[in-house]
């Protein structure tokens, strides 16, 4: 069986492996857009904070070493830019030379994840203004903050990535400030009481949220010095932008699958509306658990959950997914 896989850090290295684990004569490929697969994103901020210390606790394999030990064949820097789902093929473009190239396969996983917002401002592209996504975003950024010289920094996003980077950030000797146009840190998987509590103990920490805020435009002389909101100004020498994610699956949009807002829809077994097309991660719906409706959980665990489930369902079983709680853990100080 050729499966074609498009996207490699959670759920699509696992779709691929459990595959060749179930019959090694599967051949199975892997189509990345990054450099890196099989990082881990939830530990991006404490990389940053020097928590976790090495660069390589971070990735979890390399493509070499996966490929060695699982017998997939992974191409990097590649992106996936049409489906066609009639004909079974997939055209994606080497993201270093723009050659062309159309692969086929008898089956297709969707696993493209999903990037961070940008906001629609000036200065987004200014230097010191960073995103939290991938190892490079938190290499990079910590490159910064251990040269010196950052004092101030403000986190647009009151998220479990804002909230932590600000707190790793702070734990750097930085004064950080978080903003975010909810009425509410961590909206809306929290009720008001404990995101009252969550913001104070932020506010002792040293930490200032400020919501009910619209960030208008990032400003500075090549270099960002200020941010401008709905209600005043902020100087900083550093902004990081986590003020959410978006499914990478625009080029998905002709292609008949079933979405809403971007994000594939699934059934139980992982399997989307079109025949031999499956889809997980970031970019796809699954199922809550108590109310069995479509429900968006861009987690590394439920991305390898529902991975594992439809690489045995391709496989010839017929397991169903139970679906997510939307439980999810957040260090905060």
């Amino acid at each position: 069986m050729k499966v074609l896989v498009l996207g490699g850090v959670a759920a699509g290295t696992k779709v691929a492996a459990k595959l060749m684990r179930e019959d090694r004569s599967n051949e199975v490929t892997i189509l990345n857009k990054g450099k890196n697969i099989s990082y881990a994103g939830c530990g991006l901020p404490y990389y940053v904070g020097h928590v976790i210390e090495d660069r390589d606790q971070l990735i979890v394999n390399t493509p070499e070493k996966y490929s060695k030990l699982t017998g997939v064949k992974v191409l990097t820097e590649v992106e996936a830019t049409k489906v066609d789902p009639v004909a079974k093929k997939v055209t994606a473009v080497d993201l270093n030379t723009q050659e062309e190239t159309v692969y086929d396969y008898d089956k297709l996983v969707i696993a493209v994840g999903a990037s961070p917002v940008k906001p629609p401002i000036e200065g987004c592209d200014l230097e010191n203004v960073f995103f939290m996504r991938t190892p490079d975003d938190a290499i990079r950024l910590r490159e910064l903050v251990d040269a010196g010289g950052i004092k101030k920094a403000v986190v647009v996003g009151a998220g479990y990535i804002g909230l932590e980077i600000a707190e790793n950030l702070k734990e750097m000797g930085i004064r950080p400030f978080v903003l975010d146009m909810a009425p509410q840190v961590l909206a809306p998987g929290f009720d008001k009481e404990m995101a009252d509590y969550v913001e104070g103990k932020l506010v002792e920490a040293g930490i200032p949220v400020v919501t009910n805020v619209m960030v208008t435009g990032i400003e500075g002389d090549g270099k960002v010095e200020k941010v401008t909101t709905s209600k005043k100004a902020y100087k900083t020498d550093l902004v990081v932008l986590s003020a959410g994610i978006r499914p990478n699956t625009a080029f998905l949009n002709d292609t008949g699958l079933e979405m809403f807002k971007g994000t594939i829809l699934t059934n139980e077994f992982g399997e989307t509306n079109i025949p031999d097309v499956y889809a997980a991660g970031d970019c796809a719906m699954v199922r809550n658990a108590l109310t069995g409706k479509p429900a968006w959980s861009p987690m590394g665990s439920t991305a390898n959950i529902a991975g594992r489930v439809i690489a045995q369902n391709m496989a010839g079983a017929s397991l169903s997914y139970r679906g997510v709680l939307g439980t999810a853990v957040c260090k905060l100080p």
